[in-house]
């Protein structure tokens, strides 16, 4: 709190601006990390089950990130040397128009020479433009493709851990509901291990995603 605030109780406010920081970052955080349930109760007055739920989607951000760190470096040196080559060209282009003026000053018996040499000059400038524009186009297409795969990757993610820790509860209810039939119990083991090859199929089809 500033100095020169007259607050009659400056220790409430203490206390409560370190939760409020706390709260507003981690509303900015997660997010971003596909969380939009976040609240000040859960600051507050803490769950358990949110919270690991909160600290695991942190940690999957911080994974993925760095699972497509390389792509996006990538990415971003193909840019680079895109860039790199469009000022050559611009330099190129602006030399061959110091060195046409030069030109114009030359004999009338020497005009037919510059002319075809400035229409080489312009054809060559037209089809390094539409070439650089090509690739431009190209490496944005990329860049796109590479964004709704990171996000179709992540939305696939999250649902996953959802139903996991869906069935995880289920099971706890469940488990209390059993009875000692063996008739029952064998249904039981059933109907999990089908939930398991689905849940082994679903990751199967999330891992062939995120190796594309």
């Amino acid at each position: 709190m500033p100095v020169n605030v007259d607050i009659m109780y400056p220790q409430i406010f203490e206390g409560f601006l370190p939760v409020c920081n706390l709260y507003i970052h981690m509303e900015r955080l997660l997010p971003v990390c596909r969380i939009n349930d976040f609240q000040i109760a859960d600051v507050l007055n803490p769950k358990t089950k949110r919270t690991a739920r909160f600290l695991s989607g942190i940690l999957n951000f911080v994974n993925f990130r760095e699972f497509r760190r390389e792509v996006y470096l990538e990415l971003q040196l193909n840019y680079k040397s895109a860039m790199e080559k469009h000022q050559q060209l611009e330099t190129a282009n602006r030399e061959a128009a110091v060195k046409l003026e030069k030109l114009n000053t030359v004999p009338v018996e020497h005009q037919a020479e510059v002319k075809q040499l400035t229409d080489n000059i312009r054809e060559l400038e037209q089809l390094l433009r539409q070439d650089y524009r090509r690739k431009q186009t190209a490496l944005q297409e990329v860049i796109s493709q590479k964004k709704s795969d990171i996000a179709e990757s992540t939305r696939k993610l999250n649902e996953l851990k959802v139903t996991m820790a869906t069935l995880k509860e289920e099971q706890e209810q469940l488990k209390s509901k059993i009875v000692e039939s063996p008739e029952e119990l064998k249904n039981y083991k059933e109907l999990m291990k089908e939930t398991v090859k689905k849940l082994k199929k679903s990751k199967v089809r999330f891992s062939s995603v995120h190796a594309r």
